[in-house]
């Protein structure tokens, strides 16, 4: 059988028997030696038309010295190793100075060799073995090939790196002739972390059904999204596996097929000549990613044939010409090679030297008939790539794997830096997915969905089934619930619960005190309370407190739907600035009435025109934005509106909040009076009014003949007319009554007209008010215009229209009859004129023009023009700041909490002082007894003795510790003992382990108690044994630094009982068979040796195979008889990682 091997050495020996018969004369001709790769194919037959063609471009670019000759002797090879004997032939017959060729590996392997011993150089353009890159055997070998199977599986790295693919699959032919690309391929993956998850083998005779036929598809489906093909070096190979997946339903755009064309043996692709049918393959190659050189371009391709066959005069195929552009680049190459050669040395015969030609054929680059040729360090090609996207017949180049050399420091390192490909995306978005991106390496849960967890779907499911069937069901009982609730009206109250207060007692007369006639600055809050005046009827409901209205029914009342729904949503209304809506009670003795909760102070109209009483501006700017925040609720909510906004709709509460009330329930009311179905009582609210004016009107009359109360400080002339003013308008008002004991049927008709609460209602309401005699139904917009009006009296404490002098119901009349601009009556801003007082002067100068231009814009005549609410609470809360902040209440209780603040320190302080001393206690404590058993004795809990099935009890003791004591003093002794002990634990802390004790210079240690850690009680003990030994070693005697110390070590592994022993000063102490065996361990070692015993030493072995570990052999242990033992030696230094397995090393 012929091999390489022997025919390498069967030409040495012919090699020397034409040496001795023909001695070389070196001749001024360089021999181009061309070892063809086909024997005998009339296609290829061109080879030194190529070469004469190659060396006239040279010759006319100056590329090659003057006076060579060029003599090309063409010889068959690659048929049973023809090419070895030519070679050798061409050598020492013809003097050859260069070879080129052969193109089949087998023979390039052994004539390499053969001309690296002759120093001839050798430019293989078409073989691509990786084994020729080993310039340790391969000295003069260069390389132009395109065919190099690991620069094409670098290239196919660069482009997985692109999209950041680590998972793929390799799907390879059974049979070797793609060995060398698969094998590529592989090392390069796993240097660069790429993992196979799946390998598959098809014989590359086989059909698509064939294929389908072995159910390997199915595995791959499973496996791999990503998939490269390396079923051949051409394109034809891979179509029926290509068919195969197409037919599998393998072609979605979750997979991504890759496939490395190294060599172009046809001109044609798949898919435009096959058996299968043409559509069938185009289709099943569609979305293909494929690789491949550069240099096999076709406008290459096509500008070399036009050129050759202009040279030639013949046409040649399309596999020749590949061939010949192949050998256009050697002999190009080495053309540049013998230039530079020449011009180092200045020698003509420079080109007979092998490796000095070989030398300039390293790291350089030009253009050559396939395009760019870069050559790295060791004089192989670096093609660069395409990446192209196959799609309905058509290939297009998506990323540019543009090949670059490497920094020449780094190639030094590592011959994997010396050159690299640079990806670049020429397209994007151009995958069939539905965003044009490419898939991911594997699906979203993995490929055995191990990823996901399902149960979320699957109750997900269920419950969306589950909702799908009792929604319906639901939302049609929900409806008629709904109905049922409506019709359940949760704010009726029966009559019989309600208890009316007529009678003046809910109202008692309060006598004032010596601060009424001082400013609420001085005045305390409750001072302030009692003198607040109630003028509302009041109801007890159930035990709790209402104001309420009555009327009278004059048939019996229902609502309609809309009405029923606005009231169960009133009856669930809840917000700080909004009263709350109790309940109405109707169709009962012929009686409708609404209860409102209790306000316990009154309305805004009662805080600010008591005449004994004077707030300050913070309850002026408070009462302004709880006001506001109440409508900006309203607005904002179902309800819209509030409908009839007033300054005696605007009620305070204990705490000094401003709250709304009557909203809704206006507009009802008002429904039902203008159909007739309510009217008025005749001993409702009015009736008390005059009851309760009587009563006061008494007690003034009492306390001025009694001198009960101080004089009142003389008034202004200003505010005697204006007083006077109000009882003239009130007088009018009264229908011309004057006195208290005015006729009752007068004082229902001011009710009636309710003008004093309708002149602070818009104009389109009070137009429509004085046509029908019923109220309209309110907007946001009539709601805007009140709301300036209720500002208005809040900051100025003035009735609307006081400088009109005017009674309210001729007031009313002007609004209603204004027709256009010059009759709109609307209140004016005081000045200085016809302010009351100077105090009110400064209060004016304290609102800026844009709160009074936002005022004014609310009173605008068209409705829509009136700004809203968002931009209305924007402008009062950007200009009313009070001095104080938060709530009345809270700028009221602030001086306390500052009163507390300095004992709330001093509290912190002692308490920190506490946890510090606590936490002292804890760490002295579990520096005493284990961490677990000092948190359960803290605790009060018991501690049992307990049985520990693993752990590990290390003994030591110091050698000669009797003489150093001996020649010591006691300090030296104990300052010794602790500098050493202290190393000890600083080494203990870091494991886990625990000291148990010491006594004298023996210390004890256990690890697997009381937390049990498995097995590595018998590590941790084993680093610290080491770490103890080593501490020993560098450790120096205070006192005696000349001193070397010795320490000698022992542990045992097995069973241990523990507990906690004593009351006074408790210790964890340790019992059993073990801490004695362990004892022994210690007592009979040898200083500075760590003896362990056989179970230790089988931990070690089993688990933590890092530490090194050496027989000791058999010694007689007391109790024990002879057993063996062991030493442990060190550690490899692998890892030091507790827990972790390392590789074992026991020496013996």
């Amino acid at each position: 059988m012929i091999t390489g091997d022997n025919v390498l050495t069967a030409i040495h020996v012919v090699a020397e028997q034409l040496d001795n018969q023909h001695k070389r004369t070196r001749m001024a001709i360089i021999g181009f030696g061309v070892l063809i790769t086909i024997p005998n194919n009339p296609n290829i037959i061109h080879e030194p038309l190529v070469l004469k063609m190659c060396a006239n471009d040279l010759k006319e670019r100056n590329l090659l010295p003057e006076g060579l000759n060029l003599q090309v002797y063409t010889m068959e090879s690659c048929n049973r190793f023809s090419g070895v004997e030519h070679a050798a032939y061409l050598h020492y017959l013809r003097n050859a100075s260069v070879y080129f060729g052969p193109g089949c590996n087998n023979e390039m392997l052994i004539i390499g060799r053969l001309v690296s011993r002759w120093n001839v150089p050798i430019v293989a353009h078409l073989s691509g073995d990786d084994a020729l890159a080993d310039r340790n055997v391969f000295d003069t070998l260069g390389s132009v090939a395109l065919t190099s199977a690991t620069e094409m599986a670098r290239a196919t790295i660069t482009f997985l790196h692109l999209y950041g693919w680590k998972q793929i699959g390799i799907v390879r032919s059974s049979v070797n002739y793609d060995r060398l690309s698969v094998h590529s391929l592989k090392n390069s993956l796993k240097d660069n972390k790429i993992e196979i998850n799946t390998e598959i083998e098809f014989d590359p005779y086989m059909s698509a059904d064939e294929i389908i036929a072995t159910g390997r598809l199915k595995h791959l489906r499973n496996r791999a999204r990503i998939i490269i093909v390396e079923m051949g070096m051409d394109l034809h190979s891979v179509t029926a596996f290509m068919v195969a997946i197409h037919r599998s339903n393998m072609k979605t755009s979750e997979y991504v097929y890759i496939i490395p064309w190294l060599a172009h043996m046809n001109d044609h692709y798949p898919w435009e000549s096959t058996n299968v049918e043409k559509q069938e393959v185009k289709s099943a190659f569609d979305d293909a990613i494929v690789i491949t050189a550069h240099g096999y371009d076709k406008k290459f391709i096509e500008d070399f044939e036009r050129r050759f066959n202009l040279v030639a005069g013949v046409v040649s195929n399309h596999y020749a010409t590949l061939s010949y552009m192949s050998l256009y680049d050697a002999l190009y190459l080495y053309g540049l090679a013998i230039r530079d050669a020449f011009e180092e040395s200045k020698s003509n015969t420079v080109y007979l030297d092998g490796k000095i030609v070989w030398r300039k054929m390293t790291a350089r680059q030009f253009i050559g008939a396939t395009g760019q040729v870069l050559m790295n360090n060791k004089a192989i090609r670096v093609p660069s790539y395409a990446t192209y996207h196959t799609k309905n017949g058509t290939m297009k180049i998506v990323v540019e794997l543009t090949a670059r050399l490497g920094d020449r420091l780094k190639c030094l390192k590592s011959e994997h830096d010396c050159s690299e490909h640079v990806a670049h995306e020429v397209l994007s978005h151009y995958w069939s997915s539905s965003d044009g991106y490419m898939p991911t390496d594997m699906p979203r849960c993995g490929f055995d969905d191990s990823l996901c967890d399902y149960t979320v779907m699957y109750v997900v499911g269920s419950v969306m089934l589950f909702l799908a069937v009792v929604i319906p069901i639901g939302y049609l009982l929900y409806v008629r619930e709904k109905e049922r609730m409506l019709y359940d009206m949760t704010w009726r109250i029966p009559r019989e619960q309600i208890k009316l207060l007529l009678d003046g007692k809910h109202s008692r007369s309060r006598r004032s005190d010596p601060s009424m006639n001082k400013s609420f600055e001085s005045t305390s809050v409750g001072s302030l309370f009692a003198n607040s005046r109630l003028s509302v009827p009041q109801a007890v409901a159930n035990g709790v407190k209402c104001s309420c209205k009555r009327y009278q029914q004059t048939r019996n009342i229902s609502f309609n739907k809309h009405d029923l729904a606005r009231l169960k949503e009133l009856k669930m209304f809840e917000n700080e600035n909004l009263n709350k809506f109790y309940g109405i009670s109707f169709n009962q003795q012929n009686e409708f009435i609404v209860l409102w909760v209790l306000c316990q102070r009154g309305s805004l109209e009662d805080v600010l025109f008591n005449g004994e009483i004077k707030i300050g501006r913070n309850f002026q700017v408070s009462f302004a934005k709880d006001v506001v925040k109440a409508v900006y609720f309203l607005h904002m909510s179902t309800l819209r509106m509030h409908g009839f906004l007033c300054l005696q709709n605007c009620l305070v509460d204990s705490n000094w909040n401003v709250k709304l009330t009557s909203f809704v329930t206006e507009e009802i009311i008002g429904d039902k009076l203008k159909h007739n179905e309510l009217k008025y009582v005749d001993n409702g609210e009015l009736e008390h009014e005059i009851k309760q004016r009587k009563r006061e009107k008494r007690e003034r009359r009492e306390q001025r003949d009694n001198g009960a109360t101080d004089q009142p400080a003389e008034k202004t002339d200003k505010v005697k007319e204006r007083e006077k003013w109000r009882k003239k308008r009130d007088s009018d008002s009264d229908m011309g009554h004057d006195s208290l004991d005015v006729d009752i049927a007068a004082i229902k008709m001011r009710e009636k007209s309710s003008a004093k609460k309708l002149v602070q209602q818009a104009p389109e309401i009070v137009r429509e008010y004085v046509s029908s005699k019923h109220l309209p139904v309110g907007t946001q917009a009539a709601d805007m215009y009140s709301l300036a009006m209720v500002l208005y009296q809040i900051l100025f404490k003035l009735e609307p229209f006081y400088e009109r002098n005017l009674p309210y119901n001729k007031i009313l009349s002007k609004i209603a009859m204004a027709n256009d601009n010059d009759q709109i009556i609307r209140p004016s801003f005081p000045n200085q004129q016809n302010l009351p007082n100077q105090r009110e002067e400064e209060e004016l100068d304290a609102y800026n023009l844009q709160l009074l231009s936002a005022i004014e814009a609310c009173w605008l005549e068209i409705p829509e023009m009136r700004p809203n609410i968002k931009r209305m609470k924007a402008i009062v809360f950007a200009n009313l700041k009070s001095s104080g902040s938060g709530s009345l209440v809270d700028q009221m209780i602030k001086m306390m909490e500052d009163y507390t603040t300095n004992l709330e320190q001093l509290v912190k302080e002692r308490t920190q002082m506490l946890e510090d001393a606590q936490q002292q206690a804890d760490r002295l404590l579990k520096s005493m007894l284990p961490s677990t058993i000092a948190e359960d004795l803290k605790a009060g809990r018991s501690v049992l003795p307990q049985l520990y099935a693993n752990a590990t009890v290390l003994f030591s003791d110091i050698r000669g510790f009797t003489r150093i004591s001996s020649t010591s003093t006691p300090l030296q002794v104990v300052n010794f003992l602790n500098d050493l002990f202290s190393g000890f634990d600083a080494i203990i802390v870091k494991h886990d382990a625990f000291k148990v004790e010491t006594i004298g210079d023996a210390y004890m240690i256990v690890s697997g108690l009381p937390r049990e850690n498995g097995n590595a009680h018998v590590q941790h003990i084993s680093e610290i044994s080491l770490k103890m030994r080593t501490f020993v070693s560098n450790f120096k005697l205070a006192h005696r630094p000349e001193e070397s110390l010795m320490v000698r070590i022992g542990f045992h592994s097995g069973a241990v009982a523990a507990g906690v022993v004593g009351l006074q000063a408790p210790r964890y102490c340790l019992f059993g068979e073990t801490v004695n065996f362990a004892s022994r361990m210690e007592s009979t070692g040898l200083p500075n040796k760590i003896q362990i015993s056989e179970h230790s030493f089988n931990l070690l072995r089993c688990f933590y195979h890092q530490f090194v570990v050496v027989e000791r052999g058999k010694v007689d242990i007391k109790g024990k008889g002879e057993v063996t033992t062991h030493f442990l030696e060190g550690k490899e230094q692998s890892s030091f990682n507790l827990g972790q397995q390392q590789s074992y090393g026991r020496k013996k």
